[in-house]
C-alpha cells in the first residue's frame, strides 16, 4: 500500500483542529485534549540520532467507556535496512484507542495505528492490553503487533511483535515498586531470520506532591547471545494541573558472546554472510563487539 504521508497528516491535523474548535464552542466536560511535543536522543546502538514529536490527542469518557484519538508528526525517524545501513525520513502517524473500564477492578483495551511516510513508508500496528486493579496491586498486560513496509537499499518489509507485563505494589503514598517483563521479535524480509530480545525490569517509584521519581535496574539476553545489562532514571512533573513534563534517561550494556555463530544474511560477515540472530538494528563494526547504548527522551504537554 502507498499512500502521501503529509496529505495523511494534514487530515489528521485538519480534524484533530475542528475537535478542538468544537469543544471550544460548544462545552463538553467529558472531552479531554492534549497537545504536545516529545523529542529523544539515541546513540550507541545504531547511528546517533535525534527525532522530534509534535503530537494532539483527543479523549472522550463516559461511564464505562473512553476513546482517544492521536495525531503524531515524527520528524527524523530512523530506518534500517537490518544490514547495517541507516537514514531518516519523516512520518506521519494516526492513532485510536478504547478502554472499557468494568467496575473499579479491570480495564481493558485495544488500538489501531495507521502511518505514512517519506521512502514510501507505510505502518499497521494492533495493540490489545488489560489491566487488573487488586487494592494496592496492578497487573498490565500488553500486546502489540506491527507491519512496516519502506523503501530502502531495497524494498524493506518488518513483522514486530512485543509483550510486556508488568506488576506493580503501591506500599504507601510515597513509594511503589514494579516489576516487568518485556518480549520483542522482529523480522526483516530480507534477513532469513526473526530477532528478538527479553528483558526484565525491577524499578522503584517515589510519589511527591506533583512529581513522580523513577529508577530502575534492567536485565537481559537477545538472539545475537549478547546479554543486556542496563538502568534507567525518570522524572514525572506536572505544574498547575494543566502542563505535564517527562524526562528519561536509560543507558544498556550490550556484552558480546565469547563465540558468534555464523551465517548468512546478517551482520558483518565473511563474503557477504553475517552473524545469525544479530540485532538488525545494529552498526555494521559493532557486531560482535561489546557496547553501550544511551537513550534520553523528553516531552512536554498540556491537557484542557
Amino acid at each position: 500500500m502507498k499512500c502521501n504521508g503529509a496529505n495523511v497528516i494534514r487530515n489528521i491535523w485538519l480534524a484533530v483542529f475542528l475537535v478542538i474548535i468544537n469543544q471550544l464552542l460548544v462545552f463538553a466536560e467529558n472531552i479531554k485534549t492534549t497537545i504536545g511535543f516529545k523529542s529523544n536522543y539515541s546513540s550507541g546502538i545504531s547511528d546517533t540520532n535525534i527525532i522530534y514529536k509534535p503530537f494532539c490527542k483527543i479523549g472522550y469518557e463516559i461511564n464505562i467507556f473512553k476513546v482517544e484519538a492521536t495525531g503524531t508528526y515524527t520528524i527524523n525517524q530512523q530506518i534500517t535496512d537490518g544490514m547495517g545501513n541507516f537514514t531518516e525520513i519523516n512520518t506521519g502517524q494516526g492513532h485510536v484507542k478504547t478502554v472499557l473500564m468494568i467496575g473499579d477492578i479491570i480495564e481493558l483495551g485495544g488500538g489501531y495505528t495507521l502511518g505514512c511516510g517519506q521512502n514510501s513508508y507505510t505502518s499497521k500496528m494492533y495493540t490489545i492490553n488489560g489491566s487488573i486493579y487488586i487494592g494496592d496491586i496492578t497487573l498490565d498486560l500488553d500486546y502489540s503487533k506491527e507491519n512496516k513496509n519502506y523503501e530502502y537499499t531495497s524494498e524493506i518489509d518488518i513483522i514486530n511483535h512485543s509483550f510486556s507485563g508488568s506488576l506493580s505494589y503501591d506500599a504507601n503514598d510515597f513509594l511503589g515498586y514494579e516489576i516487568e517483563y518485556h518480549y520483542m521479535a522482529n523480522n526483516f524480509s530480507n534477513l532469513g531470520y526473526t530477532y528478538f530480545k527479553n528483558n526484565a525490569r525491577v524499578g522503584v517509584s517515589v510519589y511527591a506532591d506533583t512529581s513522580i521519581y523513577m529508577i530502575g535496574g534492567i536485565i537481559g539476553k537477545d538472539s545475537g547471545d549478547y546479554m543486556i545489562y542496563g538502568c534507567d532514571v525518570a522524572m514525572s512533573k506536572k505544574i498547575y494541573d494543566v502542563l505535564k513534563c517527562m524526562i528519561l534517561y536509560t543507558v544498556d550494556y550490550y556484552n558480546a558472546p565469547y563465540v558468534t555463530t555464523m551465517s548468512g544474511g546478517g551482520h558483518g560477515g565473511n563474503n557477504g554472510g553475517g552473524y545469525k540472530g544479530m540485532n538488525p538494528y545494529i552498526r555494521s563494526d559493532l557486531a560482535g563487539k561489546s557496547f553501550f547504548a544511551h537513550s534520553l527522551s523528553a516531552s512536554l504537554s498540556c491537557s484542557f
